[in-house]
C-alpha cells in the first residue's frame, strides 16, 4: 500500500457553467479515481469566467462536488482577447489566478496591459502559450504532418512565451507557463529562472510519456493542444520537471463526448482527460520516484496556490494498491490516450 496526501491538478476544465446540463458530477468521479481532492478549474467555460455572475454560478456548483474547486477567472471577455475582464473585481471575490486558457492573449499592448494591472493587484497570469489560436488554430506537431494537417510548430508556443517573460521582468507579474511542450521552452524557462524572475510552469503526463513518433493520425483521441512532439521533446520535459525547470505535472483535463473524438483527426475536439489516469500511468513509468511525483503532484502545485491566497484540502487521505491489469477509465469520459495501457498501481477503497 502506498498512502498519499492527496493530489492537486492545476489545470482542470470543469466545462460547467453552460447551458447543456453538463454532467457536472463527472469531474468529481474523475478526480476521486484519480487520487485528486484540489483542482484548479478552468474558466473556459460555457458560460465563461468572465464576470462575477458567472462566477458564483461555478461556485454553486462546486459546493455540490466532494472535492475542493479552486476558481480561476478569464484574462478577457469571452475570451475573444479583445478586452480585459475586471481583474479587481475578481480579486475581491477570492480569485487570484487569470487565464483564457484554450487561447492565449495574443494582442502584445492588451497583454502588456494586463501583465501590469494583475502585478499591481498581486494576482498571477497563467498563459496558455498559442500565438494563432485566434487567427488558424493547429492540428498536429510537423513529424505527422499530412496535406488535410495543419502544423502546430514549436513557435506557436515559444513566441507567446518569450513575449511574456519579457513583460514579467518589466512588471514582476507572478507568472505560470501551461502544459509546456518542447525543449525550446525549457531552455527559455531555466533562462527565466536564472533571472530569478517569478516565474513556475507545468508539463501534462501525456507529454511526458508519450511522442509523436509512432501516433496513429487517424485516431482523433490524439489531437490535443499543444501537440504531442518529439522523442527529444519528450527527453528535454523529463529532465526539466527533474532539474526544477518545471514544478509541476498537470492534467489538462479535458472532458469530451465520444461524438467529437471517436472521428478523424481533422474534426476532432482537442483535448484528452486526465485525471484519472495520471497517477497510475506516471508510477507505472518508472520515470520519476514516489518522492518526485509527490512534489510534482502534491507540494508544488499546493505552494503555487497557497502563495497566491487559495484554500487546499490537506487531510484526505489517497491509497493506492499494487496491481497487475490494463487502465480502463471507469468516469463517464474516456478520450483518454493511455486506454487499456498496462497499470502497476490501483486506487484502494474508492467511495464516490
Amino acid at each position: 500500500m502506498i498512502v498519499l496526501k492527496g493530489f492537486i491538478d492545476l489545470h482542470t476544465h470543469t466545462r460547467y457553467p453552460d447551458f447543456d446540463s453538463f454532467d457536472y458530477k463527472q469531474i468529481e468521479e474523475s478526480a476521486i479515481l484519480g487520487g485528486y481532492t484540489n483542482i484548479l478549474a478552468m474558466p473556459n467555460s460555457q458560460r465563461p469566467i468572465d464576470c462575477i455572475d458567472n462566477l458564483n454560478l461555478a461556485r454553486n456548483i462546486d459546493s455540490l462536488l466532494k472535492i475542493n474547486i479552486c476558481r480561476t477567472g478569464a484574462l478577457t471577455k469571452n475570451l475573444k482577447g479583445k478586452e480585459l475582464v475586471n481583474f479587481e473585481e475578481f480579486i475581491k471575490n477570492g480569485v487570484y489566478i487569470f487565464t483564457d486558457d484554450g487561447k492565449s492573449l495574443v494582442d502584445d499592448n492588451l497583454a502588456e496591459e494586463a501583465f501590469k494591472e494583475v502585478a499591481r493587484l498581486g494576482g498571477a497570469i497563467f498563459q496558455h502559450c498559442e500565438i494563432n489560436c485566434h487567427s488558424n488554430p493547429g492540428d498536429i506537431a510537423p513529424n505527422k504532418l499530412n496535406d488535410k494537417l495543419i502544423e502546430i510548430d514549436e513557435y506557436e508556443e515559444t513566441s507567446i512565451l518569450k513575449r511574456d517573460l519579457k513583460l514579467v521582468e518589466k512588471y514582476g507579474t507572478r507568472y505560470h507557463a501551461m502544459h509546456i511542450s518542447s525543449k525550446s521552452s525549457v531552455e527559455i524557462l531555466n533562462e527565466a529562472l536564472n533571472q530569478k524572475l517569478p516565474v513556475t510552469s507545468e508539463v501534462t503526463p501525456h507529454h511526458l510519456l508519450k511522442n509523436n513518433e509512432n501516433m496513429d493520425i487517424s485516431d482523433g483521441k490524439y489531437k490535443m493542444y499543444p501537440p504531442l512532439r518529439t522523442e527529444n521533446d519528450r527527453q528535454a520535459l523529463i529532465e526539466g520537471l527533474k532539474k526544477n525547470i518545471i514544478q509541476v505535472i498537470a492534467t489538462d483535463h479535458a472532458p469530451h463526448p465520444v461524438q467529437t473524438k471517436d472521428i478523424s483527426f481533422k474534426l476532432a475536439s482537442r483535448g484528452v482527460v486526465g485525471l484519472e489516469s495520471s497517477f497510475p500511468m506516471l508510477f507505472t513509468s518508472g520515470i520519476f520516484t514516489i518522492e518526485e511525483l509527490g512534489s510534482y503532484l502534491i507540494e508544488n502545485p499546493k505552494k503555487i496556490l497557497k502563495s497566491l491566497g487559495y484554500s487546499i484540502d490537506e487531510i484526505t487521505k489517497n491509497t493506492w494498491k499494487e496491481c497487475n491489469k490494463n487502465f480502463k477509465t471507469k468516469s463517464k469520459y474516456d478520450n483518454s490516450v493511455f486506454e487499456d495501457e498496462k497499470m502497476i498501481i490501483e486506487r484502494y477503497e474508492v467511495g464516490i
